[in-house]
């Protein structure tokens, strides 16, 4: 998927080509500023357009055809060479056999194999057809040395700009009969044009879009039907001219054959009805349908890259012929309420996107200040910690806190919550809340403070999630240390006596599930110079490229090359040898972990 910044990159020189064909009256002169700047979006080199002249009887460049752009054509396709441009070609064929359909198509170039000489490796095209409505304009031509090149996100921007090029050669093309005085009325549809792609708010644009579709064509009601989000069906979005909004009333219709619409936006061809009732070939009807007394209906498909997102309908309550014009005028505005629309969604998700990651990034401020500000002192003690999400915010936590009227006492807590992100982080802020007032509160040892701090957590969240937690409790004057496990990772001990590095025994359930546990209580003496590694299974289920995890087999390694190392210097080289083993991999889990070493006498 492509980043925001990618995204943002692609809107911004779409809209550019947008502006430069929409700006141009004569649109052949802007095509070739437009396919540099297409190729510059795509990341190739050259391209060619050619254009549908049914007058041109000159077999070069084939006929009925005339070469309207070029750019960057290699030195065996120079213009004045005959052999790649003396008549016709695989692609001009192919559209002339109406098989150029799809939004794109992949055609072994029959030009370049022609040419000899120097092709620059170019030996294929994609090529995307000019459409406006039913016809074909042109075709879009963008080479390349093999398919490799021609990635999905690249030929959906190419297919985007065949159909923005397609409906700037229309909308020129309407542009010239409204200077001959033949359609009066298309000076005020161009005007339309620009005002729906100057829109970023989606309501104003398709009220807009209706109030101006009804008036232009002069009918008695218009309006727009997209697909409804929370059903099967299709729902008003906006109106013009009915008796009852309805919009106002959340009408719906099927999105299938049984209505006009559903019909539309199956066959994706326009459907028009001179008098419904006389001749209705769909059979789905309602009653506040009859009661706008409707006779004549015109609907035509919203399409965007080969999908149907949506429908444009007129209506008269009266029985009118709607003509050639006016339907390809209505599928001329279909098509730019279309673009209009996909452009309005691509904004709204984008501000979304950016509201989005400025909430998560509040949201992990407000995380970080329930962390401890910094590792507890203690003399003859040292404590390093470490905290690494793996989105902005997670669901590991720790935490250090001095026991009321026990002096020398301290609490220790690591816990995961089973899950990332957002749900996570709200159980992480739950759990650590609970545990600590627990502790702090209760006068109890480690294992009923979990016990009964499952139970509240198991009542507070109403969530399916759950979490595993070590609790521990160090008197730091004689080096005991009384713990309890709740289905959370061993933790891992050093003795310095031995050099050897064993886990901390105990086993017990995880927190959350069910509201009553017994889990086990014991206690161990740290000697001077012995090390404590506490961690999550971000640790030890770090993933490299290849799948392999971690493991606590090397992390165990990396605690005993370091025996003589500080708490801090041990937590940098597990930290170094995790980023190290994943080689850049994306962090899959939230990544924990505290050291506590006893220094030696």
């Amino acid at each position: 998927m492509p980043s925001n910044k990618d995204l943002i990159k692609n809107l911004t020189t779409l809209n550019k080509i947008a502006e430069i064909l929409n700006q141009s009256v004569d649109v052949t002169t802007a095509l070739d500023s437009a396919l540099v700047r297409l190729l510059e979006l795509m990341d190739l080199k050259t391209g060619w357009i050619f254009l549908v002249d049914p007058t041109s009887q000159n077999r070069w460049a084939g006929k009925g055809y005339i070469l309207a752009a070029h750019h960057n054509l290699p030195p065996a396709m120079a213009l004045d060479k005959a052999r790649p441009w003396k008549g016709g070609c695989d692609c001009q064929d192919l559209c002339k056999k109406g098989k150029l359909a799809g939004a794109y198509n992949e055609v072994r170039c029959s030009r370049l194999l022609n040419a000899p000489g120097d092709r620059r490796g170019l030996v294929m095209h994609a090529s995307a057809p000019l459409r406006s409505g039913e016809n074909t304009l042109g075709i879009l031509n963008v080479a390349g040395p093999d398919w490799t090149h021609f990635s999905a996100e690249a030929l959906a921007l190419l297919t985007n700009v065949g159909n923005q090029m397609g409906i700037a050669l229309e909308r020129a093309r309407l542009f010239e009969l409204v200077r001959e005085r033949r359609i009066h009325e298309q000076a005020a549809l161009l005007a339309l044009s620009n005002q729906l792609l100057s829109q970023s708010n989606m309501n104003d644009l398709i009220c807009c879009l209706v109030e101006e579709v009804q008036g232009l064509l002069q009918v008695d009601a218009c309006a727009l039907l997209l697909p409804d989000e929370k059903s099967d069906s299709l729902a008003f979005y906006a109106a013009s001219g009915w008796r009852v909004d309805p919009v106002a009333a959340l009408r719906r219709v099927p999105a299938d054959g049984r209505s006009g619409s559903g019909h539309v936006m199956q066959t994706q061809e326009p459907l028009l009805i001179y008098d419904i009732l006389s001749h209705d070939p769909t059979p789905w009807n309602a009653d506040w349908l009859e009661a706008e007394g409707f006779r004549s209906h015109a609907v035509v498909p919203l399409l965007a890259e080969g999908n149907s997102i949506g429908v444009l309908m007129v209506d008269t309550r009266q029985p009118h012929q709607f003509n050639e014009d006016e339907i390809r005028f209505l599928c001329l505005m279909a098509n730019q309420a279309a673009m209009a629309i996909e452009k309005a969604r691509l904004h709204e998700a984008e501000l979304k996107q950016q509201r989005l990651e400025e909430e998560m990034a509040v949201g992990r401020q407000i995380q970080l200040t329930l962390l401890p500000e910094s590792p507890p002192t203690a003399p003859g003690w040292e404590f390093a910690a470490l905290y690494q999400p793996a989105r902005l915010v997670g669901g590991d936590f720790y935490d250090f806190f001095d026991l009321p009227d026990q002096p020398g006492e301290l609490g220790m807590v690591i816990a995961d919550v089973a899950d990332k992100g957002v749900p996570a982080a709200l159980l992480m802020a739950l759990s650590r809340s609970i545990i600590r007032t627990k502790a702090l509160t209760s006068g109890l040892g480690p294992a009923e403070v979990l016990e009964r701090a499952s139970c509240l957590i198991m009542k507070d969240s109403r969530s399916k999630l759950f979490l595993t937690a070590f609790y521990a409790v160090l008197n730091t004057q004689t080096g005991h240390l009384c713990y309890s496990i709740a289905g959370h990772n061993r933790p891992l001990w050093l003795h310095a006596a031995t050099g050897l590095c064993d886990e901390l025994g105990g086993r017990g359930i995880v927190l959350g599930i069910f509201e009553k546990i017994e889990l086990e209580e014991h206690e161990i003496e740290i000697a001077p110079g012995d090390l404590l590694v506490f961690y999550t299974d971000g640790v030890t289920e770090a993933m490299n490229p290849e799948h392999r995890l971690f493991g606590e087999e090397r992390l165990q390694a990396v605690i005993m090359a370091h025996r003589q190392a500080s708490a801090q210097e041990l937590l940098e080289a597990i930290v170094e040898a995790v980023y190290r083993f994943t080689d850049q991999a994306p962090q899959s889990d939230d990544l924990t972990l505290f050291v506590v070493k006893r220094r030696g006498e």
